[in-house]
């Protein structure tokens, strides 16, 4: 198969297993209502986020360790494995009977097997991917929210009115990710990392990304956005049954998933297109991009944290999923243009690491501020985040970018 057909072959391998690593990841939150209720009302909101914060460090804190062995290794073979694992911890998922096995199930291996994949799919795409980058990245982007709404909405009608029916829905979609593992190790190809990795050292992959301020603030940026992001996509299907008690399990989650990513998805698909035609004329238009997405993210958090009309909520969904979707068109794509391409994979792993240790405080500070104060306060406090790294966004853009960019 020549190569130019091969680049979309392996989008769509890669974007497939990145579908059930995201959407498997979102079906703690979708039966989230059903895991309180079989463990017990002692159990508290702090507790029940701890476990979405566990996630979210072990991904942060091995990822950039993935990026590393993704400039130095066989690509092919790290995915093979974080698919493997995640899946596992999936699927282990629902035999646990208390906080301690979703911990270290759902959040320790979960979370450092998907912290293996991104750094050598970001990898793969920029390599395959020139002309076509922010086109590729939002075909990737759009199958991660196709794979949240598609596996919370099947995972809570699974839990509904059902005893343990939300250990089915573990039990099914890590299945499914196992199989998919084996779709993986037959057709994705052991393509050879570029560059002579001989001549190179870790330390040089180490200034790659640390002598580039541009990538030091746009991770900053990152970690705001995931700070925020986060909290919600835990948060937002019990947050609903809050707001309306009146309101199913089964509804909650799917209005609160379904109208986010149906905006997540239109954002990402026409931003990344618009980046990439705009490219030529406007060398900074990714980073652009970016800080628009991060700004109209701040007032529909606001609106969606006050409004007690169910319409205005879902269009605040709506169009807040629609800015995400904008800022995540270019959430790699942008950063890898200061970068040297020898060290895109590493560089990937850390950008990831920064804005996950800082993001994997969301889940946990929102049901904190939820068991004292109320949930709706929680969300407010998000667009504080969202706000802060916008600054730091246009930090990136009007002071530091031209002299960094490749």
């Amino acid at each position: 198969m020549k190569k130019i057909d091969y680049k979309w072959t392996m989008l769509l391998l890669i974007s497939a297993a990145y579908f059930l690593a995201q959407g498997t990841r979102q079906i703690y939150s979708a039966v989230l209502p059903d895991i309180k209720a079989a463990f017990g009302s002692d159990i508290s909101d702090a507790s029940l986020g701890l476990v979405g914060s566990a996630f979210t460090l072990a991904f942060g804190i091995v990822i950039p360790f993935a990026g590393m062995a993704a400039d130095f290794f066989r690509r092919k073979w790290i995915i093979v494995a974080g698919c493997l694992l995640f899946s596992a911890g999936i699927f282990l998922s629902g035999f646990a009977t208390g906080i301690g096995m979703l911990f270290i199930a759902y959040g320790l291996m979960n979370g450092i097997g998907q912290s293996l994949m991104p750094p050598c799919n970001s990898s793969l795409i920029s390599e395959f991917h020139t002309d076509t980058r922010g086109t590729a990245f939002s075909v990737y982007q759009g199958a991660i929210y196709l794979g949240i709404v598609v596996c919370s909405v099947i995972a809570s009608n699974m839990a509904s009115g059902h005893v343990d029916g939300w250990r089915k829905a573990f039990w099914v979609f890590g299945a499914l990710g196992i199989l998919w593992t084996l779709v993986l190790i037959l057709f994705l190809k052991d393509t050879p990392n570029v560059g002579k990795k001989g001549e190179t050292s870790v330390v040089d992959a180490l200034k790659a990304f640390f002598s580039k301020p541009t990538a030091l603030w746009m991770m900053a940026a990152l970690g705001c956005y995931f700070f925020a992001t986060y909290g919600v996509k835990i948060w937002t299907p019990l947050f609903m049954m809050r707001a309306f008690p009146d309101m199913a399990p089964a509804t909650a989650v799917f209005h609160g998933v379904f109208w986010f990513y149906l905006g997540a998805f239109i954002g990402v698909s026409l931003s990344g297109r618009l980046s990439d035609r705009l490219k030529p004329s406007r060398p900074y238009i990714r980073f652009e991009v970016e800080l628009a997405g991060i700004l109209l993210c701040i007032p529909f958090i606001m609106i969606i944290a006050g409004t007690s009309s169910m319409t205005l909520m879902i269009v605040a969904l709506a169009f807040f999923g629609f800015a995400t979707g904008v800022y995540d068109s270019n959430l790699y794509a942008a950063m890898l243009e200061v970068i040297d391409p020898q060290y895109r994979a590493f560089a990937t792993g850390i950008f990831g690491c920064g804005g996950c240790i800082v993001g994997a405080l969301g889940p946990v500070v929102m049901g904190l501020l939820s068991d004292a104060f109320s949930i709706r306060l929680a969300f407010a406090s998000l667009a504080i985040f969202a706000l802060i790294g916008s600054g730091f966004v246009a930090i990136s853009r009007f002071v530091t970018v031209k002299k960094d960019i490749i």
